[in-house]
């Protein structure tokens, strides 16, 4: 997937859930009352799910995202006005940046020491928060509610906006720039969808709504980065192994299929070491997510790809991965030491072959794309044989 239509689909999918829970709030007089009443369960519940799966798959991220909405969900429920009145004041300028801090932290074991600081690092802000609620201080109050822009964004703070203005500037040059892509996009929508909450929070339901709204789009992400472990490969970013016996199982009786493998790849890395041989397939997956005739690419293992060209015949696929192979073998890669920097190029080879009535599976297929590969590597690498 190309990444404009990658941070499309990531922007989208949230901004719809955003939406439709916007829509149920301006409708909320027709909206039977018994509904809103079971709305803060589904958020306790949905939110407790959202920490089980991420304790069991390590995805800490996620708990350090949910716990605070819990916290602050309780603090507007069970606090005096007063009190949740300056925790509205604290939370419109403390979330933001503890969002950013967290989505730009490394994944580690909660118990790790990484971890552990992350927890300090959290009962710290929460410690501060509670603080600052039950001991008031006037004077930093004050300062807090200083006018900074000529707009009146009541009931948020100008510093809140500031703030928030600053997260969301940082978020979206994350985006530009192709970090985290599925959390920075993600994260992006959900500031938005928090300073939206706390600007209508006095609105009927505004609350509950908003806050259940958070929790889909969170858990919603989290399926999302689970579905990514489980079918993408980790460092080129491309469907790997299981992604395409997944794939295959929906091929119909048409389609041809590649095996390709970076030439001399072991000499390499044996030469450059492993880390200049882990950016060279990153650099070649890159070119592989671009084929085009609407083949797909998967990483098969160690420098092994694949290609599945659904609905395609081998002569037609055949075009499209020689064209890749040349685009690959035009590309200068540089590698680079104390000394120098010396520009080289890699060459793939490839084998192709479509299913015939005597397969009797897509891996009898792969298996003669795969012989097709040994030929072209025989006949001298840097080239495409067809079955």
């Amino acid at each position: 997937m190309n990444p404009i239509k990658t941070i499309s689909v990531n922007l989208l999918i949230p901004f719809l859930v955003s939406a439709l829970f916007a829509v149920i709030i301006y409708n909320a007089s027709k909206i039977p009352e018994i509904l809103f009443d079971i709305v803060p369960y589904l958020f306790y519940g949905l939110s407790l799910l959202i920490i089980w799966v991420s304790w069991h798959f390590n995805r800490n991220r996620f708990i350090f995202v949910i716990l605070p909405l819990i916290l602050i969900y309780l603090g507007f429920e069970y606090f005096s006005a007063k009190k949740a009145t300056l925790l509205f004041l604290y939370v419109s300028m403390f979330y933001p940046i503890h969002l950013l801090i967290f989505l730009v932290l490394k994944e580690r074991g909660l118990f790790s020491f990484w971890g552990i600081l992350k927890i300090g690092f959290f009962i710290l802000e929460i410690a501060i928060v509670l603080y600052l609620i039950y001991y008031p201080n006037e004077t930093l109050q004050n300062y807090l509610k200083i006018k900074l822009f000529a707009a009146n964004f009541y009931p948020l703070k100008d510093v809140s906006i500031a703030i928030g203005i600053f997260v969301l500037f940082v978020m979206s040059a994350l985006v530009m720039f192709g970090r985290y892509l599925l959390y920075s996009t993600t994260f992006l929508n959900l500031l938005v969808a928090f300073y939206l909450a706390l600007f209508f929070l006095k609105t009927t339901h505004a609350t509950e709504v908003a806050f259940l709204s958070f929790s889909i789009i969170i858990f919603i992400l989290l399926i999302r980065e689970s579905y990514r472990l489980a079918f993408y490969d980790e460092l080129t970013a491309l469907p790997g192994r299981r992604a395409l016996v997944e794939d295959m199982a929906k091929l119909g009786r048409k389609y041809s299929l590649a095996m390709c493998d970076i030439d001399f790849f072991k000499k390499f890395n044996d030469t450059y070491g492993h880390d200049t041989g882990d950016e060279v397939l990153k650099m070649v997956a890159s070119k592989f997510s671009e084929v085009s005739g609407g083949g797909k690419a998967y990483r098969y293992g160690g420098e092994e790809f694949v290609i599945l060209f659904p609905s395609k015949e081998s002569e037609e696929s055949f075009v499209h991965v020689d064209a890749l192979r040349q685009n690959i073998a035009s590309t200068p890669f540089s590698v680079r030491n104390k000394q120098s920097t010396k520009k080289i190029f890699i060459n793939v080879s490839a084998g192709i072959t479509q299913y015939t009535t005597k397969d009797k599976d897509p891996f009898a297929v792969m298996k003669r794309a795969d012989n097709a590969l040994y030929k072209a590597k025989k006949a001298g690498r840097n080239q495409v044989i067809k079955d």
